[in-house]
């Protein structure tokens, strides 16, 4: 009894120490209690559960039609409404969200590491390699983005798979050009030249050197292509060149609405709310790493 008397404090007081070692690492987490990246969360977060729980919540099926329920305005049962074909707006605004993720999301991701990759090669190489990657990236970057995507599409087709591909195209070479002006600076340090002194690899100074300190710049660009790639992609789908009807974008929503507008405003207007506000908190969440990862933001 004795023993477990003087322990039982004693336990409460260490667990008591633990969580609170946590919340000064939070509270020293300058990427975390950024006021950017909070907003970007308390965007962000709530979408994502809700695409993610939407089989599990009482709602009609993004495909499913009733024509007893055509056009009706937002309320509890359909919080955006529905269409002309008494479809839920909400359950095909969901599906579209997710949709618009996964393109961000891969846009992002192609265009980081293929620009993080050819760019450091142009960058820490020169020569031949730098002249020949960046004649390719002139050509591209002659080409508005969305008229590339456009031109690309037109030749690998219209679905997830050539928008994503098209998007990330457009995007790379932008991607490639600020990782080699990265590099560029980078390579001609102190730190690199002291390492070439005692015989490192070319390979351990990219991967060692070059990549993790030009990190910090390319994560802020691949989240603000994140958000661009979204809004492309809602455009592409505005035009017909996109995610194809049936299947629900947030593009292809705006443009069935679109002739409706006087009759049922939200058809067209919530998903564009939607695409606002998914765009926004990408470029909340871009001002969030840059001002965490860079030294001279530090109050």
């Amino acid at each position: 009894m004795s023993n477990s008397f003087i322990t039982q404090p004693a336990r409460v007081h260490a667990i008591w120490m633990s969580r609170r070692r946590v919340l000064d690492k939070l509270r020293q987490n300058r990427f975390l209690m950024n006021s950017k990246t909070i907003g970007a969360f308390l965007i962000l977060v709530p979408i994502a559960l809700l695409v993610t729980l939407a089989p599990l919540l009482p709602l009609q099926a993004p495909l499913e039609t009733n024509l007893m329920a055509m056009m009706l305005p937002p309320s509890l049962e359909h919080p955006f409404g529905t269409d002309r074909m008494g479809r839920d707006i909400f359950s095909r605004s969901l599906e579209g969200v997710k949709v618009s993720l996964q393109v961000g999301l891969s846009v992002a991701a192609l265009a980081l590491v293929m620009g993080m990759l050819l760019g450091t090669l142009a960058g820490f190489f020169g020569g031949i390699i730098d002249r020949a990657v960046m004649v390719i990236v002139d050509i591209f970057m002659a080409f508005p983005s969305l008229l590339l995507a456009i031109g690309l599409i037109a030749i690998m087709g219209t679905g997830l798979v050539p928008v994503v591909m098209a998007i990330a195209i457009a995007d790379i070479p932008r991607f490639i050009r600020l990782q080699r002006s990265l590099v560029l600076g980078l390579r001609t340090r102190a730190y690199i030249d002291a390492a070439r002194t005692v015989q490192a690899s070319q390979f351990w100074l990219m991967t060692r050197h070059i990549v993790p300190n030009s990190l910090a710049p390319m994560l802020v660009a691949a989240s603000i292509s994140a958000a661009n790639a979204i809004l492309v992609e809602a455009s592409l789908s505005f035009l017909g060149l996109g995610i194809m009807p049936p299947a629900p974008s947030l593009g292809n929503l705006i443009r069935e609405g679109q002739l409706y507008m006087e009759q049922a405003w939200w058809i067209s207007t919530l998903p564009g709310v939607v695409i606002l506000l998914i765009a926004i908190s990408f470029h909340f969440l871009s001002d969030g790493i840059r001002q965490a990862l860079d030294p001279r933001s530090r109050k």
